[in-house]
């Protein structure tokens, strides 16, 4: 295929080569942002109030080889093991993932709101051996941690780097007014303990040896990502593919950099593909100071951190960009000092774009990427902009559009979108099955449709898979499906995404049953109890049959069609 888009790119991008980055692993990187930006801000917790502490690049580099050192040295975690993080954004993430790739493990990050047994696959199936979890989710740690082979639990908190009364007060209010902090009953060390005890351990000595001899192709991401063959599947994505991937996004935004830092508000959560790559890693490359949001919901949770810090640069999704146009507080003040806005995750609304930019004097540039690219596959570069195109492909990658039968086809044809480059997964972990469906001679099967215009932009037409896009998430219908059938009285199940204005699509079921018991309000409790609240359907509908192929393929088409 020709490559019309690269016109678009700078000299920069034109000569992007992964093999010739700066730095070859994200060790590297952390070493190099801790002492090169040394006195810069690094991360900053802000919490809804308005309340906020940070730590400057120094400060949070020491304190991520502590924790590298109480890995090692302490909790007995061997090269190469993973490391599983649950927590919203705040420090202690960014701490605790950089200590992790200190120590030499591979990190696997898991959504906080998870229920137990949606926590308990993915800490098997990625194969755990220390988990580190926010206090306000520690009961599940005694539901579940006895069913893996997590070794030991470190339990942090969003006020871990406040000062003490501050800390004192704030937390007396969450745990004893709010009832926002459950107890841990299973055996656990605090955050602030184990920094402790990898300084003691470490006594300001080297930790180089850890990853002595490591390189770019080295694992270091275990990351979910959930699939049409029901549970979630972890991409093993290595430290080039992910360095590589913040490369390319910044090679076509590269004009606006500031030399000097940018103040990046964090609103997307930091175990999101897109935050982990594309905000995270990219910004401590380029010495940003990140502003990190636990939670945007509700929206007015950013109110403070907008008026506060002179934010230039913030990602989101289309949900949030029309919640925030709803709300009384938001102006275009606070948005003065802002040179990007970026989208990705979900689909973004031509009309939401464009309210956006009429009432902020700021354009949303989209984005669309897969995790099993390390985060993003094409951008709508700088000064073009196009509402409802996805953009271009970033630079690296090579691009193909095929029919069903692998045929190439030409500009303004549709067809199954190819990608193949440095930041394309190994595969998914420990299951070699779901790699050989998704990588064929080293290219990556979006399984997406999409459309190339003669200046090489992408337009994604529609999903070849059937997966089911809620506000950025992938939620695959065979696992609801899963969790439907078990309830007694329920005698078939399709699950099916239907459009909706404010997450894109949510989940609808279908449902055969042979007990009248089993109520819309019974299906729903049920499952509560074993999916995440974004994966429960918000519609049910209770039908005769469920249209199925031959062989018994729920034919989701139908199921479709009958909302129509």
């Amino acid at each position: 295929m020709s490559r019309p888009w690269e016109k678009y790119y700078s000299e920069t991008a034109r000569n992007f080569d992964a093999d010739a980055m700066a730095h070859g692993t994200l060790v590297e990187l952390i070493n190099h942002a801790g002492t090169e930006f040394a006195n810069r801000p690094a991360m900053t917790t802000v919490l809804p109030n308005g309340a906020a502490t940070t730590l400057n690049y120094a400060e949070w580099l020491e304190h991520s080889r502590d924790f590298a050192a109480y890995l090692r040295e302490t909790a007995g975690l061997q090269r190469g093991e993973t490391v599983a993080m649950m927590t919203p954004n705040c420090i202690d993430f960014t701490i605790a993932a950089a200590g992790a790739f200190l120590a030499g493990a591979i990190c696997t990050n898991i959504n906080p709101l998870y229920t137990a047994p949606e926590m308990e696959h993915q800490l098997n199936d990625s194969k755990a051996k220390l988990l580190i979890i926010i206090d306000m989710f520690g009961d599940k740690v005694d539901e579940v941690v006895g069913n893996t082979d997590v070794r030991q639990v470190v339990k942090i908190s969003l006020l871990d780097f406040f000062p003490f009364m501050k800390k004192l007060i704030i937390g007396i209010v969450l745990k004893h007014v709010k009832k926002a902090i459950p107890n841990m009953a299973h055996a656990h060390i605090d955050f602030a303990d184990a920094l402790s005890q990898g300084a003691r351990a470490r006594n300001g000595g080297d930790i180089a040896s850890y990853t002595a001899g490591q390189s770019g192709a080295d694992s270091a991401l275990f990351q979910y990502t959930s699939g049409t063959t029901g549970r979630s599947k972890g991409a093993e994505l290595s430290h080039t593919g992910i360095l590589a991937n913040a490369a390319q996004a910044n090679c076509l935004a590269e004009e606006i950099t500031n030399p000097d830092g940018d103040t990046t508000l964090v609103i997307l959560p930091l175990y999101h593909i897109t935050a982990f790559a594309l905000i995270f890693v990219l910004g401590i490359a380029g010495g940003d100071h990140m502003v990190l949001v636990p939670s945007p919901r509700p929206p007015s949770n950013l109110k403070t951190a907008f008026e506060n810090f002179k934010v230039t640069r913030f990602t989101g999704i289309n949900t949030l960009f029309a919640v925030l146009l709803e709300e009384d507080w938001f102006s275009r003040d606070l948005l003065k000092d802002v040179v990007f806005c970026g989208s990705g995750g979900a689909a973004q609304q031509t009309g939401v774009a464009q309210r956006w930019a009429d009432a902020t004097g700021v354009e949303i540039y989209q984005g669309y990427g897969m995790t099993e690219c390390c985060g993003v596959m094409s951008l709508n570069p700088l000064g073009e902009n196009r509402l409802g195109s996805v953009g271009i492909p970033v630079p690296g990658l090579d691009v193909r559009i095929v029919d069903d039968e692998g045929v190439d086809q030409p500009i303004g044809s549709p067809g199954e979108l190819l990608f193949k480059g440095p930041t394309i997964m190994k595969g998914y972990f420990g299951r070699p099955d779901a790699t050989a469906e998704a990588l064929k001679d080293g290219w990556l099967y979006s399984g997406d449709i999409a459309v190339m215009d003669e200046d090489g932009f992408l337009e994604i037409v529609d999903r070849k898979k059937d997966m089911i896009l809620v506000s950025g998430f992938n939620v695959s219908p065979n696992e609801i499906e899963d969790v439907i059938s078990k309830l007694p009285g329920v005698v078939e199940v399709g699950v099916v995404g239907i459009p909706d204005e404010k997450s894109s699509e949510v989940p609808m079921a279908f449902i055969v049953r042979n007990d009248d018991g089993v109520t819309e309000e019974a299906v729903i409790a049920h499952c509560h109890d074993g999916l995440t609240n974004y994966k429960v359907p918000k519609r049910i509908q209770f039908i005769d049959d469920i249209p199925k192929s031959p062989v018994g393929k729920v034919l989701r088409r139908e199921l479709r069609d009958l909302v129509a």
